[in-house]
């Protein structure tokens, strides 16, 4: 089965535009070659069986890596709004129970931020400043990220 045919072929039923179409389908393709170097499970092998690895906690990862690479915000928001339809098509073709998707904010510039994520921005630039290495940074920012999210849920 060929996922993003198929995804194409249901954005078209949809009434999206050509060009909607064109970009949703170059994103779901970013996220499964993403989630192949995460997983090493292909989606052409998986077939439809991949829905079986769309998590919350898959997509806020997802999120945080495309953020983490200096994607601009629309792109990212974008990027996020296919995955939605993506999931959408997933709960259509009866490979997903829900959408986890839906569970993932779209991102919000600097100004417009929690001061979480204000503080996660500041500290991003504090170590680029001092020249640390960019996987560290991105190490850092994950570990921070689970440890603040388990904070809030304590």
């Amino acid at each position: 089965m060929n996922l993003p045919e198929n995804y194409r072929t249901y954005l078209k039923t949809q009434g999206l535009s050509s060009v909607t179409i064109k970009n949703y389908v170059a994103d779901i393709n970013h996220f499964l070659d993403w989630l192949y170097q995460k997983t090493h499970v292909h989606h052409r092998v998986a077939g439809i069986d991949i829905f079986g690895l769309f998590t919350t906690e898959t997509f806020k990862e997802y999120k945080a890596d495309v953020a983490e690479q200096n994607t601009p915000l629309t792109t990212i928001n974008r990027r996020l709004s296919a995955l939605r339809k993506f999931g959408q098509f997933g709960l259509q073709i009866g490979s997903l129970n829900q959408n986890p998707v839906l569970k993932i904010k779209n991102v919000v510039s600097e100004s417009n931020q929690s001061p979480k994520q204000n503080w996660l921005v500041k500290f991003r630039k504090s170590l680029e400043e001092e020249k640390v290495s960019p996987l560290t940074i991105k190490n850092y920012l994950s570990d921070l990220r689970h440890f603040l999210t388990w904070l809030e849920a304590t």
